[in-house]
């Protein structure tokens, strides 16, 4: 029997070696030669420890997609001969799979358009089907809760439970691709003289990533998932998920004991104190006494969006107004902050931080444009009264309306 069979170590190595030297591009026929025991017996399991220890490899981002395609590509009905896993409608993983079919089903739908406008005969036709085309794409919007529920909920927990987890970097890359290209695809469908050969090929890369999902989180990473995470925590990432939202289905209805649940997954230092527990206790802050609830009630009604990290770079708070464009959940308290960022934004941060370390910097705003709204974010250094570094706070706030000011305002209207 190959030692393959029963040696996870061995298979892994040699899986590591073969997608690493295609990468690196050595000869594919000549790899596959070399390493088809190996391919013969994989798992999932085996791959996404695979695309771990590539990742450390400190290979560029878009080398290690070209390079895990090529791979997956090889390996694809080997994979294909291991079932994807039955779940309960409403288990976590399984509503995101219902979501996954509704995608499809849209999918499905937009192909016969795309052949219709290829083959349009009249300049009306033509237009039709492409106006059609981009209501549909317009509607994937909200394939975006999808994305964010894994980002956001997902990633923290899987991993917390799993140490070999860095392959959700390279996932976290591919939707921030499918965000990318469906913006590109929806101005160059609404332009004047739209380019069709652009629209083909902005159409097929977006199927392909959207499709290239769908495949890696069923039969890739829900199934080590599900055996990698605790029953219980499947719950709680259900409750915090309602917050966010779903994608193409209606919000699932859960039992009472799921609504009752708080997540403990992320151990911080120091004593926990609920305001609740505190009750009219007052908390003396030198400029003036306000309980934890009170305290709380203030943060939550600022204008702004507060999140915080502590001299570990572990998130340890984030306010909750009532209008927010940044989605939080529990998830990520005590996260890294690195890992709360899409791969190819980690530098910024890393060297934002250690800019406020060595005391380069105090603070650093950045604005964008999000969805029609100016939104400002600000990075601030938290130091105690011996100056020490003691972690840092982001504050976002929209400055859309506030830019239109002008004049005076005096009196209430």
């Amino acid at each position: 029997m190959s030692e393959f069979i029963n040696n996870n170590a061995a298979r892994i190595d040699s899986l590591f070696q073969f997608c690493l030297d295609l990468i690196n591009g050595k000869n594919g026929k000549e790899l596959i030669s070399i390493h088809q025991e190996a391919i013969d017996h994989l798992c999932p399991n085996d791959i996404i420890q695979v695309v771990h220890r590539l990742v450390e490899e400190d290979l560029s981002m878009e080398d290690l997609k070209i390079g895990i395609n090529k791979s997956l590509n090889v390996f694809h009905n080997v994979i294909l001969n291991h079932e994807k896993p039955e779940l309960e409608p409403n288990h976590f993983l399984g509503i995101l799979m219902r979501e996954n079919r509704e995608l499809e089903k849209r999918l499905g739908e937009i192909k016969p358009l795309v052949k219709s406008f290829n083959k349009a005969q009249t300049e009306e036709q033509l237009k039709n089907d492409l106006q059609e085309i981009r209501v549909r794409i317009e509607d994937f919007a909200e394939f975006e809760m999808h994305y964010s529920r894994k980002e956001n909920i997902f990633f923290p927990y899987f991993e917390n439970q799993y140490p070999e987890y860095k392959c959700l970097g390279v996932m976290w890359s591919i939707h921030d691709d499918i965000r990318r290209i469906r913006k590109e695809l929806l101005q160059v469908l609404g332009a004047d003289l739209p380019d069709l050969n652009l629209i083909n090929k902005l159409i097929g890369d977006l199927f392909f990533l959207m499709y290239t999902i769908i495949f890696r989180e069923e039969y890739l990473l829900f199934p080590v998932a599900l055996n990698a995470v605790s029953f219980d925590l499947w719950d709680e990432m259900n409750q915090q998920s309602v917050e966010l939202g779903f994608s193409f289905i209606d919000t699932p209805v859960f039992s009472q004991e799921q609504k009752s649940k708080e997540s403990k997954l992320f151990a911080l230092e120091g004593e926990e104190l609920d305001a609740r527990q505190l009750g009219n206790t007052l908390l003396n802050f030198d400029t003036g006494l306000m309980t934890l609830g009170q305290a709380m009630m203030l943060l939550n009604h600022l204008p702004v969006d507060i999140t915080m990290i502590d001299e570990n770079d572990r998130v340890r708070f984030f306010s909750n107004p009532k209008d927010r464009f940044f989605t939080r959940s529990k998830a990520i308290i005590g996260r890294t902050v690195q890992n709360c960022h899409p791969p190819e934004s980690v530098h910024v941060v890393d060297e934002l931080l250690k800019a406020f370390k060595s005391g380069a910097k105090d603070s650093e705003p950045f604005w964008i444009q999000m969805q029609g709204r100016f939104i400002l974010i600000q990075y601030f250094a938290l130091r105690d009264e011996e100056g020490n570094y003691k972690g840092c706070i982001e504050v976002s706030q929209d400055l859309t309306d506030l830019k239109k000011l002008e004049g005076e305002k005096r009196l209430m209207e």
